[in-house]
């Protein structure tokens, strides 16, 4: 019987996650931004950047968590592992969280709800119009929020969490390679 690769398997469960914490952060922000519309009361910015900040830590944090276990418990299945080979889980793990989490996104607005990315965007030229400050910003914002590709911001995600994927790997595989492992191809190993 076959042993499952550990990265496969945190790599779904940490898409899973994010999956689900992006979706409820996305009906909330929509749930906040159509009562300050109704009610004709100003967002306060800081809410939002407090919602950013929350959502962010919530998502480093289940991505990182995930990298560490696939890297330990490859490491705890294979004790002919090397340094290489847990960077490798950590690195697959992170293409399986990004390849999923991506591509449900893309499924999500383009099939499970098209419409979802246009209301967002009405709901947030709404918000910025009624924000207190000077015309000439204020139409930068909206423009800015208009214009936006969403297959530059796909790639441009996809990219960022390969890079964040790499270095957490890096940084978790060495710190899970056990310092007293003996590698025969090291020239400082003099056993």
């Amino acid at each position: 019987m076959k042993k499952e690769n550990p990265a496969v398997l945190y790599g779904l469960i940490g898409a899973a996650i994010l999956i689900i914490v992006g979706l409820t952060m996305q009906m909330y922000i929509v749930s906040v931004m159509k009562k300050a519309i109704d009610s004709g009361a100003a967002i306060s910015p800081m809410k939002f950047v407090g919602i950013s900040v929350l959502s962010f830590l919530l998502i480093v944090t289940v991505f990182i968590v995930c990298l560490i276990k696939a890297i330990k418990d490859y490491r705890k299945n294979n004790p002919d592992y090397t340094y290489k080979k847990l960077v490798g889980q950590g690195l697959l793990a992170t293409l399986i969280i990004a390849f999923v989490s991506t591509a449900f996104s893309l499924l999500y607005s383009e099939v499970i709800d098209p419409g979802a990315r246009n209301k967002t965007i009405e709901l947030t030229v709404q918000v910025y119009e009624n924000i207190n400050m000077p015309d000439e910003q204020k139409e930068k914002m909206i423009d800015a929020i208009k214009n936006q590709d969403p297959v530059k911001q796909t790639v441009t995600s996809l990219s960022l969490i390969l890079f964040f994927g790499l270095i957490v790997s890096l940084i978790s595989a060495s710190v899970l390679n056990k310092s007293n492992k003996t590698f025969p191809d090291n020239p400082n190993n003099l056993s």
